[in-house]
Parts: C-alpha cells; structure tokens; sequence
C-alpha cells in the first residue's frame, strides 16, 4: 500500500510539473513579467491557521505608463502583506490577466516526482 501511494504522488507532481511546463512553452510569446504590489488578499482560513491554508493576492502594476489591476489572483507566500512587491507574469492581450505557471516550479515538480520514483522502484523507504 505504501508504494501505490508513493507511485499515485509522484505520478501527480509529474502530472504538475508537465503542465506547468506546456503552460509555459504555450504562453512563452504571450506573457511578460513586470514588478507589481500586492493590494489585497483573500485567505480560505484565518490567518493564524498556518498548516493547510494559503493566501492568494490580487496585483496592481504598470506596463507601458498604463496602470493595471489584476482581474485575477494567484497564489503568493503566507507571508506576504499588501503594498509588498514581486514579479509577475502577466498577458499581453489581456494584462488584466496574471498567470502563476513557472518552469522553476514545473522542473521542482519533476524532480520530486523522478526522486519519488527512484524511491518506490528500488524500497528505499
């Protein structure tokens, strides 16, 4: 039972990673990044509540002189705070839109996926 379950999550993440990847190769001409300020969020879960809950941030950010505000939020760290900064990946035909996809993330995904295999297939738990 132990090993399905090893073989059922590396199989999502590697599902996840591989999204993520075809998300960025499909979107490469696309999107931008710029810098933009948190200036609200919403949390499913008081903020107290750390295990289990996140924080998802809605943008404000210039491109072209033109001020924008997301029409969409994306997940950011528990830590964040309105009027923090970050870089974000933005649409070009709609920079209301902000994406959250990376490759970073899709290759960490992949990783673990490949290390949870190597697990599994040789019982190294």
């Amino acid at each position: 039972m132990e090993k399905q379950f090893i073989y059922m999550a590396a199989t999502l993440l590697l599902i996840l990673g591989l999204l993520d990847l075809g998300r960025s190769y499909i979107f490469k001409d696309k999107t931008d990044y710029t810098t933009g300020e948190v200036v609200s969020f919403w949390q499913p879960n008081p903020e107290a509540v750390k295990k289990g809950n996140s924080k998802w941030a809605h943008f404000k950010y210039t491109i072209s002189g033109k001020i924008y505000k997301s029409s969409n939020m994306i997940q950011v760290p528990l830590s964040t705070k309105i009027g923090d900064k970050r870089k974000i990946k933005y649409s070009k035909e709609n920079p209301e839109k902000i994406y959250d996809f990376s490759i970073k993330r899709a290759l960490v995904l992949c990783i673990a996926s490949i290390v949870l295999f190597i697990i599994g297939k040789f019982d190294l738990v």
